[in-house]
């Protein structure tokens, strides 16, 4: 950059075109100083540095959608434009005024549901391991871990085979009549027992 262009090459020229000694040069810079610093203030006030992103957003003026995409987007989600701190919104900021709301809810919902959700002792529940009862492709027991009881099925299921169950149990299983009878069984011989 040439000498020209820099302000105190023009504080000189000005100090020599009228003649100014030293300490009329140093009273210019002093009001030249205090200038610059009046302007910046009144842009400062003008503009508000947000803390979390570090960018200057306008404060003052009529707020705006940058495009129409951002506007629309913005209605579909049912968020108002008095809801942003800056004058010109994108649909970026658009999309993380939606995760912000997102958010918000999601954290209200846990807490409520961990209000509404009676206290269990984790300590005394176990957690028991139940093995899918589907069969796979080869005609051998699925060895998954079975997470899924579908409404109306009896055992549990992996979720490859739970939208099939029906395939895998039957009215009269015989593993279940098994069970039922030993039960029934141990129920007579208490019953002879307190007699």
């Amino acid at each position: 950059m040439s000498s020209e262009g820099t302000m105190m090459f023009r504080v000189d020229e000005f100090v020599s075109k009228y003649n100014l000694e030293d300490e009329g040069k140093e009273e210019l810079l002093k009001m030249l100083n205090e200038s610059l610093s009046v302007i910046s203030m009144e842009i400062l006030k003008s503009v508000k540095v947000n803390d979390k992103t570090n960018k200057i957003e306008k404060v003052e003026g009529e707020k705006r959608y940058k495009s129409r995409k951002a506007e629309e987007y913005a209605n579909e989600h049912g968020i108002e434009i008095d809801e942003f701190d800056i004058l010109e919104i994108s649909k970026k900021d658009v999309e993380n005024k939606i995760r912000e709301k997102t958010k918000i809810k999601t954290n209200v919902s846990k807490v409520k549901k961990e209000e509404s959700e009676p206290k269990i002792d984790t300590k005394k529940v176990s957690k028991e391991r139940v093995i899918c009862c589907g069969i796979n492709k080869k005609g051998e027991a699925c060895k998954s871990t079975g997470t899924i009881q579908p409404d109306g099925a009896k055992k549990k299921y992996c979720f490859r085979h739970a939208e099939d169950f029906r395939s895998f149990e039957c009215d009269s299983d015989s593993s279940d009549d098994e069970e039922e009878l030993k039960e029934e069984e141990l129920k007579e011989e208490e019953l002879k027992e307190e007699e």
